[in-house]
Order: C-alpha cells, then structure tokens, then sequence
C-alpha cells in the first residue's frame, strides 16, 4: 500500500462552542471556517493517530493519504456499489472545497511494528481532543512525525497488499474520477491521494443493518405472515430481540415480536466460495418476491437504521406507519464482508454499519 504523511489542518478547539453543530455542517462550511481563522494547519507532514473514545469502548486508527492508483490496483477493496447522483454531488464539493475533510475508512490485518508506534504515541499528550457530550464520545488525535517512525510506518504500509473500504466508497470513487479527469489538466494532481484512516480489524465492529418496510396498499399483515410462512419456520417472541446467529431473522409485526429461521433450500450454498447473507435473501425474496419491491435503493417505503440504535426506535418507527413491519437481520462478518470484496463482488445495499463512525472535520487535508 503506497501511503504518504501529510500536514494536517485542524480546529482550534477553544473556539467551538457546540461540536455537535459545528461539526455536523463542516462539509459545506469548511472554506468558511478556514478563511476566519478557525482552522490552523500544523507545520509539518506527519501521520495522524485517530482514537473514538465511547463509554468504556475505545478504537484507534491511523490517518494517512494513499495513493489513489492502489483503487485500479485492486489493493483497495470495495464491497458496494456508488450511485452516480451522488458522485456528482460530492465532485462538486470536493472542486468547491479543495480539501478532504472526511477520510475513507479502512479495514486492514494489524501489523505490528505500526501497532507499537500508535501505542507509544497515545501514551503522550493528544494534539487535539473533542468531546461530544450529548454522543457520550470523544475524538482524540497525537501527531506522529518523528522522520525514523515515519519511515518505518510506510515501509510496513509497502508491504501490505489489502485493504477493505469500511465506509467511503462514494469518496474513493470521486477521487479516482476527478485524478483522471482529461478537463482538469494540472488541477487533477491535486486528487491523485485519497485521504484514509486505517484501522486494523481487531478495532473495527461490524453491526447489523436494519429495516423497516411499509406494507400498506400491498397486502394485509395476516397475508404477510402466510407468505412469510413458505420461507421461514416462524416462532413468537416474548420481548423485543435481535436474531442471535447467522439466518436468523427477526421482525416486529403488528406490535408482536418473532423468531424467523430461513428453510434450509432458501440458504444452501450453490458453490463452495459463495456467500449467502441474509440481507440479500431479504431483497430477493421478502422485498422482490413477497412485496413486488424491485429496488431497494430508491423505494421510498423501506427504512434503514444502524444497528447501535435501541430495538424501541425500530418498534417506534413501525407504529408510525399504517403497516410498519420492523426488520432485524444478523450483522455481516469481517470473514464474508473480505471474501466477497476478494471476489470483486457487492453486498446488498445497507448490509453493514461500521464503527467508528468518523467526523468530518475532526482533522482535514488542503488541497
């Protein structure tokens, strides 16, 4: 993996009152932001320690820019595909901006010799340290730009061959859009390094992706339940309850909780390397077969909520509709997320919610 320091720019904390606010708008305020003095650029190139502390959980990560040719050289995964409106948009922001203000997250195997210059690193004073109360979360981050700790980061970083995008597919694939673009000329130099924060598996957590579907005008719930019925073996539920093993589903239906286990046809591997998540045996045969719902990414009738959020606000948000129908699927493993990225192949839409969660703005690259 070809990665370069790079000199930060950064908030000056005691002039934000409410990071909750400031930092939710950063993407469209930043050159405001920047031109008043509120951001501050460190002298020197260097990598970036990223740690999210929230309650007793911690995860550390590494900032750093990488080549944006190591997309084309397949070293960078992907597991999902970019909606091109979207590409557009974020083009337009990044020509408007000419800075990074949010790295790609990348999940990475650990190696050593960086994992012991990120801990002797944290065990100083942070650079920059942020809380947000109302999220129960802080963001530190400690500069490493010792030239022999540099050095020897991106030689360990030479050596690695994968890497798999967490979170920031639309950014990578803008950045590699607007690196080859013929109209820029000289101005697409400025693009040919996306800016990523590495964290190594062990940091990250996959969580669940969840649904909730409305059924009005489609068919009754005692209707759903029978066709339900030809593809899971169904048993009620006492309390509220995510699935607790792979093809295991759960769903909250007309304030009722149930246990649904896919038949064993609907999850027989047709080959020995294939993966069969639930989340695409949901679009194929709850939402196309069962609902007539044939793109799950543009219908207005399905919701998506990240899995840290309580069970109470899937029930809460299926109540608010006419036939709300909550839908908890088991999270997708590391294992099938990087087998499938290996194959060169997609996971369904939503399928993975990732922590941490970055924040723009906590450290941005001028272009």
């Amino acid at each position: 993996m070809n990665i370069t320091p790079f000199k930060a720019s950064y908030p000056r904390v005691e002039l934000i009152t409410s990071p909750s606010s400031f930092f939710s708008n950063i993407k469209f305020h930043y050159n405001e932001y920047r031109d008043n003095g509120i951001f501050k650029e460190l002298g020197e190139d260097g990598y970036y320690v990223y740690r999210i502390k929230n309650g007793k959980t911690s995860q550390t990560g590494l900032l750093t820019m990488t080549d944006v040719k190591e997309l084309k050289r397949h070293k960078i995964l992907k597991h999902e595909k970019t909606l091109a409106a979207k590409e557009q948009q974020m083009m337009h922001l990044l020509l408007q901006r000419k800075a990074l203000v949010k790295p790609v997250l990348l999940g990475y195997k650990p190696i050593k010799a960086v994992s012991n210059i990120i801990a002797k690193a944290t065990s100083g004073k942070a650079l920059l340290d942020i809380t947000f109360e109302s999220e129960n979360e802080s963001h530190e981050i400690w500069v490493i730009n010792d030239p022999k700790e540099v050095e020897l980061i991106t030689k360990s970083f030479g050596k690695l061959n994968k890497a798999y995008i967490g979170d920031g597919h639309h950014r990578s694939t803008t950045m590699r859009l607007l690196s080859n673009s013929k109209e820029l000329g000289k101005e697409a130099k400025r693009f040919k390094n996306l800016y990523t924060a590495y964290f190594p598996f062990d940091e990250l957590k996959i969580w669940d992706y969840n649904r909730v579907v409305n059924i009005a005008e489609i068919m009754s719930l005692p209707e759903f339940i029978v066709e339900l019925s030809r593809y899971f073996d169904i048993k009620p539920l006492p309390a509220a309850s995510k699935p607790k093993k792979k093809h295991q589903v759960t769903f909250f239906i007309d304030a009722k909780w149930y246990e649904m286990t896919w038949k064993k046809k609907y999850v027989v591997k047709k080959s020995k390397n294939k993966v069969v998540l639930d989340s695409a045996l949901i679009n194929k045969y709850l939402f196309e077969q069962i609902l007539g719902i044939k793109d799950v990414r543009d219908d207005t009738r399905i919701k998506y909520y990240g899995g840290t959020l309580p069970l109470s606000r899937i029930e809460a948000s299926s109540q608010k509709k006419e036939k709300g129908i909550g839908i908890c699927i088991y999270p997708v493993s590391v294992k099938e997320l990087t087998t499938i990225a290996d194959q060169k192949q997609t996971l369904p839409p939503k399928s993975t919610w990732f922590l941490p969660r970055l924040k723009s703005g906590i450290v941005a690259k001028n272009l």
